[in-house]
């Protein structure tokens, strides 16, 4: 079977997962990043959209699949500097598409599975936005050469400063 492609466009929203594994539906396009409401909280700002290669289809073992790739760019916050950082985030996945956790449970460990509703319709934003978020760096960083860390002029140092000794009162009341 020769595999369908749609043309650039808007990533649909869900899609009947089902019939597209049957199909080899595949997907090249974008989807616009504020719609990503979790995306948009967990970063300081989207910049680009997102945009998706996607392919649906059965491996050697018949399963469904979802294998594709996703990629934007987003401003966080540098934890070394705490200014702005703009990344690239990417990720390539290959998931399984399942009905129910038993099927989950017979998926090779290679795929992460991926719940359609009793219909085979799936959110598939969702999923990409999922993807996109797993993609996200823990701790995000300029480059060393490139952040803009202030250190603080230290003050005065404490060891030329003469604090007075807590123990001279005991030493006072021993003289006595």
């Amino acid at each position: 079977m020769i595999p369908r492609t749609m043309a650039e466009a808007q990533i649909p929203h869900r899609v009947d997962a089902g019939k597209f594994v049957d199909k080899n539906q595949q997907f090249n396009g974008e989807i616009d990043s504020s719609e990503l409401t979790r995306l948009n909280e967990a970063v300081e700002r989207c910049l680009t959209s997102v945009s998706c290669t996607l392919s649906f289809d059965r491996d050697e073992e018949r399963h469904r699949l979802l294998v594709g790739s996703c990629s934007t760019r987003v401003a966080m916050l540098c934890q070394r500097c705490l200014n702005v950082v703009e990344l690239d985030v990417s990720s390539q996945f290959e998931l399984g598409l399942v009905f129910n956790d038993e099927q989950a449970r017979q998926l090779p460990r290679r795929l992460e599975p991926v719940e359609l509703d009793q219909n085979g319709l799936m959110d598939l934003w969702s999923v990409i936005e999922d993807e996109i978020l797993l993609s996200l760096p823990a701790f995000p960083m300029h480059p060393e050469n490139e952040c803009h860390l202030q250190q603080p002029e230290p003050e005065e140092s404490y060891s030329n400063v003469q604090q007075p000794n807590p123990f001279d009162v005991l030493a006072q009341l021993k003289q006595k």
